[in-house]
C-alpha cells in the first residue's frame, strides 16, 4: 500500500473535482484523465501538477489563491480552500478580483470577456468554485457548456447524505441551486441517483456525506470539509441575493 505525502494528498484533491470535467472534454488536455485516476487511486501523481497548467480557468484561480495566501498553486491548502472552501479565503480583499483578471489574460482567456469582466465587479472576491460558476459564469470562458441552471447545478460542488446504494449509483438527499429570481440563487434538496466508482470512493455506504462534481461522487467528506462547503456555499449565495 503506497501511503500519500502531503504533496500527493493535496494532488488527489485535486484530481478528484477535476476529473469529471476533464473526462468530459470541457477542460484540460486529455492526457490528464489518466493521471487522475491513477493519482486518485493508486496515489501515484507524477504529471498531475503539470496537466493543472492546462486548465484555462482552474489555474487562474489556484494561482491567484496560492499568490493570496503565500502557498504554492498545488498546495493542499489552496486546492481545498478553491474547491471545498476553508479560512484561507477570508484573506481574500477586493482588489485580488484584478490579480485573477490578471491570470485569466496569462492563460490565454480573450481579451473581450476580461474587459467584461473589469466592469462586472462583485461585490466582494471570493477566491472558490461558485464563485466562478456563478460570477464569470459555468462555460462562459471556455464555451463548453451553456450557462443556465442545469449546468450550474452539474458544474458546483454539491453536497449530500447516502440514502441508498446499487451496484454503481446512490440515492443521495443532494444541496443544489434553485433560482429565487433572475442572478439570484438559493438552496434547496433534491433526492437524485448518482454514479459512483467504488474504486474512487471504496466503502461508500448509507449515512455518508459526498461531494458531487458532474453528476459523479467524487468524494466522502468530513465534518470539517461539509461544515467548509457549507459556510462558504451560503456567503458566495450572499452576493447572489
Amino acid at each position: 500500500m503506497i501511503i500519500p505525502t502531503m504533496k500527493d494528498s493535496a494532488l488527489q484533491l485535486e484530481s478528484r473535482f477535476s476529473l469529471s470535467p476533464n473526462s468530459l472534454g470541457y477542460c484540460g488536455k486529455k492526457s490528464a484523465t489518466a493521471k487522475f485516476k491513477t493519482c486518485i487511486i493508486n496515489s501515484r501523481c507524477d504529471g498531475v501538477k503539470d496537466e493543472l497548467k492546462n486548465f484555462i480557468v482552474l489555474y487562474p484561480y489556484l494561482k491567484t489563491l496560492g499568490k493570496i495566501i503565500n502557498q504554492p498553486f498545488s498546495s493542499y491548502l489552496v486546492i481545498e480552500g478553491y474547491w471545498l472552501g476553508n479560512a484561507e479565503l477570508k484573506k481574500a480583499k477586493q482588489n485580488d478580483y484584478l490579480l485573477l483578471l490578471e491570470n485569466f489574460k496569462k492563460q490565454g482567456v480573450p481579451d473581450f470577456f476580461i474587459e467584461d469582466l473589469k466592469i462586472k465587479k462583485p461585490k466582494k472576491f471570493i477566491p472558490i468554485h461558485l464563485f466562478h460558476v456563478l460570477h464569470v459564469g459555468v462555460g462562459k470562458a471556455s464555451g463548453a457548456v451553456p450557462f443556465n441552471l442545469e449546468s450550474i447545478n452539474n458544474c458546483m460542488i454539491r453536497w449530500g447524505t447516502v440514502q441508498s446504494l446499487s451496484k454503481k449509483e446512490a440515492m443521495v438527499i443532494l444541496n443544489s441551486l434553485k433560482l429565487k429570481k433572475p442572478s439570484a440563487y438559493s438552496l434547496t434538496q433534491i433526492k437524485t441517483s448518482i454514479p459512483f466508482n467504488q474504486k474512487f470512493t471504496p466503502g461508500l455506504k448509507a449515512g455518508d456525506t459526498v461531494a458531487v462534481h458532474w453528476n459523479m461522487i467524487v468524494k466522502k467528506l468530513n465534518k470539517t470539509e461539509e461544515n467548509n462547503l457549507k459556510f462558504w456555499t451560503n456567503k458566495v449565495l450572499q452576493l447572489f441575493s
